[in-house]
Parts: C-alpha cells; sequence; structure tokens
C-alpha cells in the first residue's frame, strides 16, 4: 500500500452498535481525508441497512461477502457478535488489515489458534487498547521521558458505574457486558504495561463481593499486583458501583485515580484528560484537550499502521501477551 498519509482506507466495518455510535462513527466522520466507510454489516440486518443508508454505503448479509469486496481495503471489527474473532481469519487471507476493538483478553485460546496465520500473512493488526491514548497517559508518557524518569509504583483505582447502554466509552463504564477481570482489568494492566514498556515478570490478584448474596454473574470487586524485572511494581483495584444498594452514600466516596511515583517525582491521573505532577519545581496541573477524540487518536494510528508509517498501535503480539497474562490471574498467583 502507498504510505501517504492522504490516501483514504476504504473501510469495511463489521458489529454496529454503543461504541460504534459513541467513539467510531463520530471519529471516521472526522476524518474523512483519512477514511472512507464503503461498506458495513451486522448481525441485526436492519440495524446495518439504517446504518448503511446513513452512511451512503454498501450493506452486506455476511462476513465473507463483505471482506471479500475490492472497494473494502481493511475491516473495523467494532462490536462483539455471534462470530467472535472469524473475521480477522478470513482478512489475514486476504491480506487486509485489521483493527479489533473487541474485549479480546479473556480469547487467549481463540488468539493462539490465530497465530500463525496472523504471523505469516503480515498483515496489519491494530486491538483497541484505549486507554493508552487518553490524554492524560500520553502527556505522562512525556513527562516520564523528560523531566520524571522511569515509573517505579503505580496505585490505583477505578470504579465503574457498569455497563451503560447509551453512555460514552469511558473510565467509568464498560464497552461491553464483561467481567470485571476483562474490562476494565485487561485494559487497566495493560496501561501499567505500557507506562513500564514491559511485561510484568510476575503476577497476583484477588476477587471478593461487596455483597456475598448478590445475584451478580462475577465478582464486584477486583485488585492485581503486577511486578516488573527492574523493581517496579503496579497495585491496581477496580470494582463497582453499588449505586442501588448505597444510595446518595455514592457521592461521597474518594476520587478514584492513579498515582505514578517516578525516579524523579510523581504523578496524579484523573482519566482521561487530567494530570498534577511534581517535580523538583514545583507542583503542575493541567486539563488536558479532549480535541482530538480518543476515537480519532486511535483511528489515525490505525491509518498509519496500515500504511506501513510509524505508530503507537497495539499490535496481535500485545493482545496475546495481555491474554496470557489474565489467564494467569485465573490459574495462580504467579505468571
Amino acid at each position: 500500500m502507498p504510505a501517504s498519509k492522504n490516501v483514504r482506507l476504504r473501510l469495511g466495518v463489521i458489529g454496529l452498535g454503543r461504541l460504534w455510535e459513541a467513539r467510531h462513527k463520530p471519529a471516521l466522520l472526522r476524518l474523512s481525508d483519512r477514511f472512507q466507510v464503503t461498506a458495513v454489516y451486522d448481525q441485526v440486518l436492519r440495524r446495518a441497512s439504517l446504518e448503511a443508508r446513513h452512511l451512503g454505503c454498501a450493506v452486506c448479509e455476511g462476513l465473507t461477502a463483505l471482506i471479500e469486496r475490492p472497494d473494502v481495503d481493511a475491516i473495523s471489527l467494532v462490536g462483539p457478535q455471534w462470530f467472535g474473532l472469524h473475521p480477522i481469519r478470513l482478512a489475514c487471507r486476504l491480506r487486509k488489515p485489521i483493527y479489533c476493538a473487541l474485549p479480546v483478553a479473556g480469547m487467549v485460546d481463540e488468539l493462539e489458534g490465530l497465530k500463525e496465520l496472523v504471523q505469516t500473512s503480515g498483515v496489519p493488526f491494530m486491538v483497541e487498547m484505549a486507554r493508552r491514548f487518553y490524554p492524560a497517559t500520553l502527556r505522562l508518557r512525556e513527562l516520564l521521558a523528560t523531566q520524571l524518569g522511569r515509573p517505579r509504583i503505580i496505585l490505583g483505582q477505578n470504579r465503574l458505574f457498569g455497563f451503560d447502554r447509551y453512555g460514552q466509552p469511558g473510565p467509568a463504564t464498560q464497552l461491553t457486558p464483561a467481567p470485571l477481570k476483562i474490562d476494565p482489568g485487561s485494559y487497566l494492566l495493560d496501561w501499567c504495561r505500557f507506562l513500564f514498556q514491559a511485561d510484568p515478570i510476575s503476577m497476583q490478584g484477588d476477587s471478593a463481593r461487596v455483597f456475598p448474596n448478590a445475584d451478580l454473574p462475577d465478582h464486584d470487586f477486583e485488585t492485581f499486583t503486577a511486578h516488573f524485572a527492574d523493581g517496579g511494581i503496579a497495585q491496581i483495584d477496580f470494582y463497582r458501583y453499588q449505586q442501588t444498594a448505597w444510595g446518595e452514600a455514592s457521592r461521597f466516596l474518594p476520587q478514584p485515580g492513579f498515582q505514578v511515583f517516578a525516579e524523579r517525582g510523581a504523578a496524579w491521573l484523573e482519566m482521561p484528560d487530567r494530570i498534577q505532577w511534581t517535580d523538583a519545581q514545583g507542583t503542575h496541573e493541567e486539563r488536558l484537550p479532549l480535541e482530538p477524540s480518543v476515537g480519532e487518536v486511535l483511528n489515525d494510528h490505525f491509518h498509519r499502521h496500515a500504511r506501513g508509517q510509524h505508530s503507537l498501535a497495539p499490535t496481535f503480539d500485545d493482545a496475546l501477551s495481555l491474554a496470557h497474562l489474565m489467564r494467569s490471574l485465573d490459574t495462580g498467583p504467579n505468571v
């Protein structure tokens, strides 16, 4: 493919729904100089037909029909549906770049089954790990590389409202209904990996229920501690708000956030856009702009990755490594 930034990538979108409406559709419309949605598929044909009419693109009744279209250069796999990771296999065989927004950290066996195909095809593959691209995260990375030095300790807590079908995907809502360990747990672990620029050498986790007799599909409190090779450590707690049981009391809980202690200073982050940091010169606070949006940043990096340009895009290897780490938390205290 040509490496020019201005080449429009003709995109086939698979799996419509909340994440598409809230994050990716607005971003792709704003990036119309780099993307053109030419076809859509969804397990609900009526939904796909309405979206195709709105976008002025084709609607496809099958995955293969969409991926084989000559006017589809790349695939954006946005919503988890009946087909799982099957579109990745089809796209690899046709050597079409893949953007995968599915919560794949719980799919280690499926990823292992795709590993050889993805590697031998050489297809650009980007997995969505959005916290890497929050404004506060990118600013922190700059500070770690300049004023603050390497991270040594990360302490954090993330409270979740749960799955908000109509809300904006962000730090307090899930992308899809999923166990806490997968969303936000796997994304928070990846965020720590991104800051330390390494995988942990050992991990341990624990879980609990605030209400032991509650009819919940999984635990409502999770925690993990990850140890890194240079002595760094990350300890992260994440849990659900119990708004029904707590009522107004939930308004007075401490503000969730993340402390990062580095060699020459420390930082406090409130996702996605606020950072306070302290170095030898004093204390600083920044409220960062949310323009361009996280969706635009993610899709811009996919465009670069698909065109062979420099990109911070998380790859298939990142997804597979993260999935193995999450499985280790299910099987024992150590990696």
